[in-house]
């Protein structure tokens, strides 16, 4: 797979030197983050190395001490999105899933999609209450807007349902939808494959391309699962104790000696033929061999806070 071209004229994302720090802890060091409008870019790295909090960052959950964010809309202007609260963050059109599905189980699936579509409404709360024309208007377009996104996503048949009686997969695929609902332009998913099973990893592979290819959202991916991350992925970033250590295509990553220490522990200095065949022991010797290229460490010590 070839890369994107990533010009600076037609940058959906652009970050540089973006540091955050908790106390001692630096979890980003002096990161840079560029992406191309149209781009399907994943960033990778064991657990720990800051990619939550790289995300966190650029939806303004967290505020880094240095750097800027800056998101290019197709209607024209950069925006700063360093310091910008998370619900303004989405309403310049940059949305977002998180690692641990966060759906109003209470509620339908309908009612969840429609929640997010009506952030994107102007109509009052007076005018809500009193019932007026343009309050029945803009809920008749929240209601049509969350069908097509819900038939989008293969959820049509389920939008009755109460969201918590959704098979695990069927959930992380409502999440999707509901972050569709904002009308991004550019859509960041936090392990979206994570606790499903292959049938469902080969749908979620199929829906990204279309999310991509059919609606012209840019897609920023943070992923465990390297196939899925080398099947869909136009780049790979790597980062490695909250800095970034490897960027290219998904061929070139999976080549990078650093990535291969960053993941297996390997001296860089190692022959490239030893480094081999100690990823094909590990796979053969199944999950009691430890972690390999394919299949990160442990979950881990990187936690994901509420904005």
């Amino acid at each position: 797979m070839t890369a994107k071209a990533t010009t600076t004229d037609d940058d959906v994302l652009d970050a540089s030197g973006v540091t955050l720090r908790f106390g001692g802890l630096t979890s980003l060091d002096d990161v840079a983050l560029r992406m191309g409008r149209g781009e399907i870019l994943a960033v990778i790295g064991p657990n720990g190395a800051g990619k939550t909090s790289l995300f966190n960052s650029l939806t303004g959950a967290y505020v880094p001490q240095e750097g800027t964010i800056t998101f290019r809309s197709r209607t024209g202007g950069a925006h700063e999105l360093r310091g910008r609260k998370p619900y303004r963050v989405s309403r310049l059109g940059v949305a977002r899933t998180f690692q641990n599905i966060r759906l109003f189980g209470a509620l339908t699936v309908l009612e969840n999609v429609k929640i997010a579509a009506e952030t994107r409404q102007r109509t009052d709360a007076i005018s809500i209450m009193l019932g007026l024309p343009n309050a029945r208007r803009d809920e008749r377009a929240g209601d049509e807007k969350a069908h097509r996104v819900l038939s989008f996503v293969g959820l049509e048949e389920r939008i009755n349902e109460l969201a918590s009686s959704l098979s695990y997969g069927e959930q992380r695929r409502l999440e999707i939808a509901r972050a569709l609902a904002t009308d991004p332009e550019l859509l960041l998913l936090d392990e979206p494959a994570a606790g499903t099973n292959p049938t469902e990893k080969r749908d979620l592979e199929h829906l990204i391309r279309r999310i991509n290819a059919e609606l012209g959202v840019s897609v920023l991916l943070i992923e465990h699962d390297m196939k899925l991350v080398m099947s869909v992925a136009d780049r790979v970033v790597v980062l490695n104790f909250g800095r970034k250590i490897a960027e290219g295509t998904p061929a070139q990553v999976q080549r990078d000696a650093a990535v291969i220490e960053a993941y297996l522990g390997a001296s860089a200095e190692e022959d490239r033929a030893a480094v081999a065949d100690m990823v094909a022991e590990q796979t053969d010797a199944g999950p009691s061999a430890g972690p390999s290229a394919g299949s990160p460490p442990e979950k881990s010590p990187e936690k994901e806070e509420r904005p």
